[in-house]
């Protein structure tokens, strides 16, 4: 089923919300498609502010997805929400929820700003929380971080507090695969990853292999089956 997706995904231009809803298997990536995601065992179609290709449809991942209730097989996200207002956050899991088909999958991941690679490479305000993280991209001007970096850091209580107030914490599965306790101690529970890639954990990230260790929060989020 999977080749005969993206044998049809070779054979047109450039990919429509309106082309997707004909198909039974709909796969949606969160931002551009990456190497690790475009090569993997998942064909995603990217919502990306930029592209529109085969691969990607343009589309902000803020807005209501034109696509009907129930209709999505697998969502995923990486490192892509804490470019986003955190108060933005929850109305997009949600958006997510109603696509996704019974039973669906949203798999979901975002950097652990208790990791040590993050949390030493990151600049600190005067109280010694995190302020700015210049490997996320954008810059720091007058206190606060704008051309596109990280405009807050996730920490696993912060980001249960979203899930755990979303329509899947009422009618679905929250399953969370890695992250760091409040004492900073790593969970790593086995992802499988022919569901999508998560390139940003040690199954494939050299930074966090020795020792082996959390690097991204990650949840498979299910809806309920009917």
């Amino acid at each position: 089923m999977l080749k005969k997706i993206i044998n049809c995904l070779r054979s047109i231009g450039a990919t429509s919300f309106s082309q997707l809803s004909k198909q039974e298997y709909i796969y949606l990536y969160a931002g551009d498609v990456g190497t690790h995601t475009k090569n993997g065992p998942v064909p995603f179609i990217g919502m990306s502010l930029n592209k529109s290709d085969r691969r990607h449809i343009k589309h902000d991942v803020r807005q209501a997805i034109p696509l009907p209730d129930n209709s999505v097989s697998i969502y995923q996200s990486e490192d892509v929400f804490e470019h986003l207002e955190y108060n933005e956050v929850l109305a997009i899991v949600n958006e997510v929820f109603r696509v996704l088909q019974p039973g669906g999958l949203f798999r979901f991941s975002l950097p652990d700003y208790r990791c040590d690679v993050l949390e030493s490479r990151s600049l600190k305000d005067k109280e010694g929380k995190i302020a700015f993280d210049p490997g996320g991209g954008g810059r720091l001007y007058k206190g606060r971080v704008v051309d596109g970096g990280h405009l807050w850091f996730p920490t696993y209580e912060s980001v249960a507090a979203v899930m755990n107030q979303s329509d899947f914490a009422i009618h679905g599965k929250i399953n969370f695969l890695h992250y760091y306790d409040k004492d900073s101690n790593s969970i790593t529970k086995k992802i499988d990853h022919s569901k999508g890639i998560i390139s940003r954990t040690p199954d494939y990230d050299e930074r966090v292999q020795a020792p082996r260790r959390a690097m991204s929060i990650v949840i498979d989020a299910h809806k309920n089956a009917i």
